[in-house]
């Protein structure tokens, strides 16, 4: 198994392979700006084309925001798709479309309402295609070829049922804005925590999930994860050090953007990580240098995390005139 985090700037777009196998887990933005000017940074539609990716074999959303929704609805237009796994039953995403905020809303609450929108129509677009929709739910256990195990660890299912009827609600209101308010609000906490495992590569991703919603997760379950993808793209309260403790990480990503807005890649969090794990990599998708812990002055469009003899080897990717790859231990 190989894991790899695409750089779609501010956003999650991962994709892990197992042989002839595919499966991408969120797909970033589609917001212009989220792209342009900046070289390093590359729409996921656009690099699994650059790679020659001509099916996914499972397509998974952990939640309903632009930066991991938008992408994805984007990329299941285009790319023949086996099967789909959301975080919520297709019913209740039908007829979101006609949801609108109003004009007093705050700035992501539209954008939240666009996730929705696509959300649907991923929906909608398996449905005419004839693709699986399954949903996932906390204690499901995939294993869509040998070897490969996919745990959900979260959300808990009554957290689970209520945003979905949220969504429900918000369509039977004359003004959804107070409703679409709260979605957004509580997005983070209904995003499914996926454990993926094949031999002794194990890796946690959380999507925006954060360690204050998972009292409920068996912690012995976490004590093979190797590789963790930071929540909430490595903002204050992405980690918990008792938790963090109890895995033996080698590497730890963080999907954040350079401008680290929204306070992502805090500092802290860094120091704290460092203190707990000093030998584990610290790792940017899109920062060219994160002083003490990380550099890579060339930037790149992804990197690649596979097991070598017990270690975590990076290779990143860097495709502009030309595809250059750089591996390093």
């Amino acid at each position: 198994m190989q894991i790899t985090f695409i750089n779609v700037g501010y956003g999650d777009a991962i994709l892990i392979q197992k042989g002839a196998f595919t499966l991408l887990v969120d797909g970033g933005s589609t917001l212009p700006q989220e792209f342009e000017g900046f070289p390093d940074r590359i729409p996921a539609r656009d690099f699994l084309a650059a790679q020659g990716i001509s099916r996914i074999d499972l397509a998974v959303l952990s939640h309903i925001h632009e930066d991991h929704t938008c992408g994805l609805a984007d990329i299941a237009a285009h790319f023949p798709i086996g099967a789909i796994a959301l975080p919520c039953q297709p019913d209740a995403l039908r007829g979101v479309q006609r949801l609108s905020p109003n004009a007093q809303a705050a700035r992501s609450v539209p954008l939240f309402t666009k996730a929705l929108h696509d959300a649907e129509q991923i929906v909608n677009l398996a449905e005419n295609r004839g693709i699986p929709v399954h949903t996932l739910r906390c204690g499901d256990v995939l294993t869509p070829v040998n070897g490969l195990r996919i745990e959900v660890l979260a959300p808990p299912v009554p957290v689970a049922n209520d945003f979905e009827a949220q969504i429900v609600q918000a369509g039977r209101q004359d003004d959804p804005t107070p409703a679409l308010t709260q979605l957004d609000r509580t997005s983070n906490d209904t995003s499914l925590v996926l454990k993926v495992t094949d031999g002794k590569l194990c890796c946690l991703l959380p999507g925006d999930n954060c360690p204050h919603n998972w009292n409920h997760i068996d912690f012995s379950l976490l004590e093979n994860v190797n590789v963790l993808k930071l929540p909430h793209h490595g903002q204050i309260d992405s980690i918990d050090p008792k938790i963090v403790q109890k895995m033996p990480l080698q590497a730890i990503i963080t999907t954040a953007s350079s401008d680290r807005r929204y306070n992502s890649a805090n500092p802290e969090v860094y120091r704290v990580l460092h203190d707990i794990h000093p030998d584990a990599q610290l790792l940017f998708t899109d920062e060219r240098a994160y002083p003490p812990y990380f550099s890579n002055p060339h930037g790149a469009q992804a990197v690649t995390l596979r097991m070598n003899c017990g270690l975590i080897q990076t290779e990143w990717m860097k495709m502009n005139s030309t595809e250059e790859k750089e591996k390093k231990p």
